[in-house]
């Protein structure tokens, strides 16, 4: 499963179409794909379509930033999280607030921080640690069992090629 995907929707950042996306999702065999385009949900109506069209369990969320600074990713378990980052997005995006260090908890909401972040005995049933294939160095010494149900890779997926 790829937990950070973004098309073109991703304004600046993606360069994948929706479509191909989760055409290049089949070619590498997966299962489950996350699109979390930066600050909206523009096509993932599409994205939910063209995932059942090819037998892909699709997964809606957003990566939240600040400017550059990434916040957080938000995964709907269902629906009603999906309408719950919505509303979040929205009364952000529309009354030009900058979006909080931590997200609020909602449970049926993930949460996937950025390393190094959140304290790890902080967490929230809901929310985790991403941690990107730069950062696995930053685990050396980290006491992996008792916090290794928190932590998840994170390996975005934004450009198709250099």
């Amino acid at each position: 499963m790829y937990l950070n995907c973004k098309t073109y929707f991703s304004f600046q950042y993606g360069t994948y179409g929706t479509e191909e996306l989760v055409k290049a999702a089949v070619e590498k065999g997966v299962s489950i794909l996350a699109l979390t385009n930066i600050n909206n949900t523009c096509d993932v109506w599409d994205f939910v379509d063209f995932c059942k069209q090819n037998n892909i369990k699709p997964v809606a969320g957003v990566e939240i930033r600040n400017d550059a600074a990434i916040m957080y990713l938000l995964l709907a378990k269902n629906n009603n999280g999906f309408g719950i980052i919505n509303r979040f997005l929205s009364i952000h995006l529309q009354e030009k607030k900058v979006f909080p260090e931590k997200f609020p908890f909602e449970e049926d909401v993930f949460v996937v921080y950025p390393f190094s972040s959140t304290a790890l005995n902080q967490l929230c049933v809901n929310e985790f640690i991403g941690i990107q294939t730069t950062e696995v160095n930053k685990l050396y010494g980290f006491n992996m069992q008792l916090y290794a149900d928190k932590l998840v890779i994170l390996q975005p997926v934004t450009f198709q090629n250099k």
